[in-house]
């Protein structure tokens, strides 16, 4: 009987040591202890969920009057557009180097691909400027102004529009501002000028119909009564093999009267890209000129013959 006792009283400890141990990790510890290394571990996990970030955008321009722009001639006009951007994170969320604009008319781009920051005005709005260049050539159309800006974390952007009337503006610029021809002989035929092509740029933005060349006789210096008249002069916008000496092509001037240069017109375009001796290219036009018929002795006699004492020729536009 006190061996059946003493055994049970051993088996009852020992369940109650086996049923510690495990509870205290024996297993863990052993597992540990054996390989070295733990096969599980223990990670604190954390996520903030935030309101979806909005951007919205107004432009607004102080220097327009009527939103109309007037071109500078023959050079680019500075035009700044201000934006003011909302965002409902707060102004720290703007992402500043993303706020970009441009204005466009058809294929026609001008832009600025970074606006600059002029400060904040509140906690979720801040102000920009956007400085565009508009040529002298570009078309006299209502242009299309597009503004765009992102949060920093590109998860919301905004492109706005809006737009303005870009002016027309007729004006040129001729030069040489001064004719000359050699010395021609007295009933010489087809005497070409020496210091010719006169290049005429359109310095505005104007699509012009017409060159007109308002011619006076030339009269003598010495003896002022003889002259030789304007009708005597052809013009035309090439060179090649004298055609500015060839009545079926070129246009005979007519004394005292704005005369169109026959199938001559003066295009918007970027006139510096020529170099002022080839054909014309948009923005500009090559006028050559020839004397066909130096009058005879009978007319006039050996002395030079000027526009000083009758008055310029005048080159226009329509």
């Amino acid at each position: 009987m006190k061996k059946e006792v003493f055994i049970m009283i051993i088996f009852v400890a020992f369940v109650f040591i086996m049923g510690t141990l495990v509870s205290a990790g024996f297993f863990d510890w052993f597992k540990r202890t054996i390989t070295g290394y733990a096969t599980s571990q223990p990670t604190n996990v954390s996520i903030v969920v935030s309101g979806t970030s909005q951007i919205t955008m107004i432009i607004f321009n102080q220097s327009l009057t009527g939103s109309t722009v007037d071109p500078t001639e023959n050079a680019t006009t500075y035009i700044t557009f201000y934006v003011v951007i909302n965002d409902s994170d707060g102004v720290a969320d703007i992402n500043d180097s993303s706020v970009s604009a441009n204005v466009t008319f058809g294929s026609t781009v001008r832009r600025n691909n970074t606006c600059t920051l002029i400060g904040d005005l509140d906690t979720q709005r801040a102000n920009y400027s956007c400085r565009l260049d508009m040529w002298y050539f570009d078309a006299p159309e209502t242009w299309t102004i597009n503004v765009r800006a992102n949060d920093l974390g590109n998860t919301s952007y905004v492109v706005n529009t809006s737009s303005f009337k870009y002016n027309q503006l007729q004006a040129i610029v001729v030069s040489p501002n001064s004719l000359t021809f050699p010395s021609v002989a007295i009933g010489a035929t087809n005497q070409t000028s020496n210091n010719d092509p006169t290049l005429v740029n359109n310095t505005g933005n104007g699509n012009l119909s017409a060159i007109r060349v308002q011619a006076i006789n030339i009269h003598g210096l010495t003896t002022t009564t003889q002259f030789i008249p304007v009708a005597n002069f052809t013009v035309f916008n090439n060179t090649a093999a004298t055609v500015e000496c060839n009545e079926n092509s070129a246009t005979a001037l007519v004394n005292n009267t704005a005369t169109a240069i026959t199938g001559l017109s003066l295009v918007r375009g970027n006139h510096s890209i020529s170099n002022g001796t080839s054909i014309a290219i948009p923005g500009q036009q090559l006028l050559y000129y020839c004397i066909r018929d130096v009058p005879t002795s009978a007319l006039i006699s050996a002395q030079q013959y000027s526009t000083n004492n009758t008055g310029s020729w005048t080159i226009s536009v329509v």
